[in-house]
C-alpha cells in the first residue's frame, strides 16, 4: 500500500533521529524517493518546526537535524574551510571571545560559524562589546564566562543579524580580501567586471524582452541569477522566485535548490537557463510543474 504523505514524513524524522545530521541524498534511499521529493517533505517540515537546517553546507546542501542534535554538527566540521576551523578550535576551547580582540582573519571566520558561534552583545560602563560564545554553552553560565573581562556589565543581549553582516563585509576590507590586485591592470579589471556581470545581465533583458517585471534581485554572480519576479497571466498577475543558470544541462540538484528557494519564500519556482533538463531531472519537473516552471532561454 502506498505510503501518504504524513507517513513519509514520519519515515524521515525517524531516519534523523536514528542518523544524526542528515542529507537530502542520504534520506532519499530510505524512503525509497528521489531527492527532489525528500526536499519537499524536509522544507514542509522545517515550516512545521519539526526540524532544523544547519548553516554550514555539506557539498551543495545543508544539513537537517532534530532540534537537541545541535552537537552532532561537529562530527562535520572538515566541511568548513582552514580559517573557520580554527575560529572553531579557539572557541570551543575559551568558550567565550571578545570580539575586538581577535584577528580580522577570525574574526570573518566567527560570523560565518552560524552554527557554532552565537552573538552576544554586552553594555560594560556605556560601552557597548560584541562577544562570541560557544554553542553548546549554557545560557547560565555567561555571566561566570563574562565576569573576568566585563567587572561591571548588564545582561547580555542578543546581536541582530544584519549588522554582523555589515561589519563582516567591513571586516573583509580590512583584510583586504577586496582590494584589487596590484598586478591587474584596468583593462584586466574591466574585462573581469564585464564577465562577471554579463550573464546577469543577459537574464535582465531576457526578461524585459518577455515583459517579466523584475521586483527584487537576490543573487548576481557570474554564472547564476536570482530574484523575485512577477508576470501577466490570464489569471492575473503571478510572481515566481526565479533561478537561473548559465548551465547547458540541468540535473536533479539543481530543480532542488531551486524548490527549496522558492518555497522558503513560499513562492513557486521559475527555473531559466540556455541548456536543457537531463532526463531524470525532467521527469521530477513534470511532476512538480504546479511548483517548477523551466524555460529554455537563448541568452
Amino acid at each position: 500500500m502506498q505510503e501518504n504523505a504524513s507517513q513519509i514524513k514520519e519515515k524521515i524524522l525517524s531516519m534523523i533521529h536514528l542518523k544524526g545530521p542528515s542529507l537530502p541524498t542520504h534520506l532519499s534511499r530510505g524512503v525509497n524517493m528521489s531527492p527532489l521529493f525528500v526536499s519537499a517533505f524536509l522544507s514542509e517540515l522545517y515550516s512545521e518546526g519539526k526540524i532544523r537546517i544547519s548553516e554550514m553546507k555539506v557539498g551543495s546542501s545543508p544539513l537537517y537535524i532534530l532540534p537537541g542534535q545541535e552537537e552532532q554538527l561537529e562530527n562535520f566540521i572538515e566541511h568548513l574551510n582552514q580559517k573557520e576551523k580554527e575560529a572553531f578550535q579557539l572557541l570551543k576551547r575559551n568558550k567565550l571571545l571578545e570580539d575586538d580582540r581577535q584577528t580580522p582573519v577570525i574574526r570573518v571566520a566567527l560570523r560565518a560559524l552560524k552554527d557554532f558561534a552565537i552573538p552576544l552583545k554586552v553594555k560594560s560602563n556605556s560601552e557597548l562589546k560584541l562577544f562570541w560564545k560557544y554553542h553548546l554553552v549554557p545560557d547560565a553560565d555567561i555571566p561566570r564566562l563574562l565576569q573576568p573581562q566585563v567587572p561591571q556589565m548588564t545582561p547580555p543581549t542578543l546581536v541582530p543579524e544584519q549588522p554582523l553582516k555589515q561589519e563582516k563585509e567591513e571586516i573583509k576590507q580590512e583584510v583586504g580580501e577586496k582590494e584589487i590586485k596590484k598586478e591587474e591592470t584596468p583593462r584586466k579589471i574591466a574585462k573581469k567586471k564585464k564577465e562577471e556581470f554579463e550573464f546577469p545581465e543577459k537574464v535582465k533583458g531576457y526578461l524585459s524582452s518577455k515583459e517579466i517585471e523584475i521586483l527584487e534581485i537576490v543573487l548576481e554572480k557570474k554564472k547564476e541569477f536570482m530574484a523575485k519576479v512577477r508576470t501577466d497571466t490570464i489569471f492575473g498577475k503571478q510572481e515566481y522566485f526565479l533561478t537561473a543558470k548559465d548551465k547547458k544541462k540541468l540535473n536533479e540538484t539543481d530543480l532542488t535548490l531551486a524548490y527549496q528557494k522558492a518555497h522558503g519564500e513560499k513562492m513557486p519556482a521559475l527555473i531559466l537557463a540556455p541548456g536543457e533538463i537531463d532526463k531524470k531531472a525532467l521527469e521530477h519537473a513534470k511532476t512538480w510543474r504546479n511548483l517548477i516552471k523551466f524555460e529554455k532561454a537563448k541568452l
